[in-house]
């Protein structure tokens, strides 16, 4: 090891007692964030209790789409951190933070209709991953002054990687240094493991209890498990490859090909192959080519030209509606099966996350057919468990008629004259129960100009021609991520 265990763990014992500043881990349950968490650990219970002075925070994000054994896993781990903690009379504090439920991934994709992410349009990571981690971290260094945040991330990981770590060297406090974000201008960072290899990292963990009870052999199976050919030397020379490189995320993941860690767990034990289901969502609706059932208009309506076409935006109703059953009865089948190997319950969507898409759809889309109930009884062959909403003003049988009538005027632009009465009675709905009509007259008139085209190349024709109009220079996903309304976030460094 470049840095010995002993130096390290002197180096920590020293950072701990130099000032009152509380310490954040970050923990996602994976190899580096153990071997750093199981260092300080036994460096800070070396420490005399009357020292033990401030506390350090174990967090970990949940995005709720993780890969279902990392996340029992870091669940699992958790729970054994804080009982440890009590036990030996330590100040670590562990939290599984998630995101809020407007950044959930499911009521993005499926509620909002966000096209699924891409290496230009990568709109989950801030909202999933981020987002949780830096409220904590923010909130925590500004109550006190300032704060220490310790990551896993060793140098030689990956390019990326060692640039971020450039970003944090060069600070004036010995072995910390500045966080790159401005929003956590007084957050210190510390990578106790920095000068580690993965090699050095196993041979670590592996050897040394884990000091919070959870098998750390476990934990090398994981990765091993996650290998094509399910091996996993701990100490190799160059030309032998390790498991150390493994790298578990979200299943939803389309910023890579495939799923090699989630494929390479379910061909190497017959006891995950439950997630197969999993697997075949992903790759089915997620990972393809999906230009053709995006709506030819930005989620604002807005057109935008990019070499003679319109940047498409949001996924439209169809498709969404084939998304949610699609994932429910995945989620279903997987259910049964993992019951079956004895897993505990998976949930892929919560009734929280089918409330708020249901919202969504009807309060701000003004899809009044309101489908997610129906959606979620055919496959489930049982009643809808979310909260109620109000009753629409039409039926089904109404809007049958609707679109009956809609076909006899213009048969060619049937389906746009359909949504454009649709939203209109909605929008009139809306107004009458919450008796507020000053903004009434503006939404009729956003959603005229919204339905305005009776098709696309109506609505390309009038773009070319409209001194108005909005004209891509870059990229359609540079566009896209003005349409989103944030900037491409960088991956978390508490991955």
């Amino acid at each position: 090891m470049t840095t010995s265990v002993a130096h390290i763990i002197e180096e920590i014992q020293e950072l701990y007692l130099s000032d009152p500043v509380p310490w954040i881990i970050g923990y996602s349950g994976g190899k580096d964030s153990t071997a750093s968490l199981q260092l300080i650990w036994k460096a800070v219970s070396a420490i005399p209790k009357e020292r033990r002075h401030k506390p350090i925070h174990v967090i970990s994000t949940d995005t709720l789409v993780e890969n279902p054994v990392i996340a029992a896993w870091v669940e699992n781990s958790l729970l054994c951190i804080k009982l440890a903690a009590t036990n030996q009379d330590l100040p670590f504090k562990a939290h599984r933070l998630t995101p809020s439920i407007e950044n959930r991934f499911w009521v993005n994709l499926i509620g909002k209709g966000y096209p699924a992410p891409r290496p230009k349009f990568r709109w989950c990571t801030d909202r999933l991953k981020i987002s949780a981690s830096t409220k904590f971290i923010q909130d925590l260094s500004e109550s006190n002054g300032e704060a220490i945040l310790v990551l896993g991330q060793r140098r030689g990981e990956s390019q990326a990687r060692d640039k971020v770590m450039d970003h944090y060297s060069g600070s004036t406090r010995n072995r910390l240094s500045r966080n790159k974000d401005p929003r956590l201008s007084r957050v210190w960072v510390y990578l106790p493991i920095e000068t580690w290899s993965s090699d050095d990292v196993w041979e670590y963990i592996i050897t040394e209890p884990n000091p919070w009870g959870v098998d750390n052999q476990e934990l090398f199976s994981i990765y091993r498990g996650a290998t094509a050919d399910a091996e996993c030397p701990v100490v190799v020379d160059t030309s032998t490859p390790s498991c150390g490189d493994s790298r578990f995320g979200c299943y939803v993941c389309t910023m890579v090909t495939q799923d090699k860690s989630m494929q390479a767990m379910v061909q190497n034990d017959e006891q995950k192959r439950w997630m197969q289901p999993i697997l075949d969502y992903r790759n089915r609706f997620l990972a393809v080519e999906d230009r053709p059932l995006r709506d030819f208009r930005r989620l604002n309506g807005r057109l935008t030209v990019f070499k003679d076409g319109l940047v498409h935006g949001p996924y439209k109703q169809d498709y969404r509606a084939e998304l949610l059953k699609e994932l429910l009865q995945t989620q279903k089948i997987v259910q049964n099966a993992a019951k079956a190997h004895g897993s505990a319950s998976i949930e892929l969507i919560s009734t929280d996350e089918l409330d708020e898409i249901r919202r969504i759809w009807v309060e701000e889309k003004r899809e009044i057919e309101d489908l997610v109930p129906t959606i979620f009884s055919q496959v489930y062959e049982r009643p809808y468990p979310g909260r109620e909403l109000e009753p629409m003003p039409l039926d089904e049988a109404d809007l049958g008629i609707l679109k009956q009538v809609s076909e006899e005027l213009d048969p060619q632009a049937s389906e746009e004259l359909y949504k454009l009465a649709r939203s209109l009675l909605a929008a009139q709905f809306q107004t009458m129960q919450s008796q507020k009509r000053s903004k009434h007259l503006d939404e009729l008139e956003k959603i005229l100009q919204f339905h305005a085209f009776r098709n696309e190349d109506e609505a390309l024709s009038f773009a070319m021609s409209s001194d108005q109009t909005e004209t891509g220079t870059n990229s359609e996903i540079e566009i896209l991520d003005s349409e989103i309304g944030r900037p491409d976030a960088s991956p978390s460094s508490l991955q």
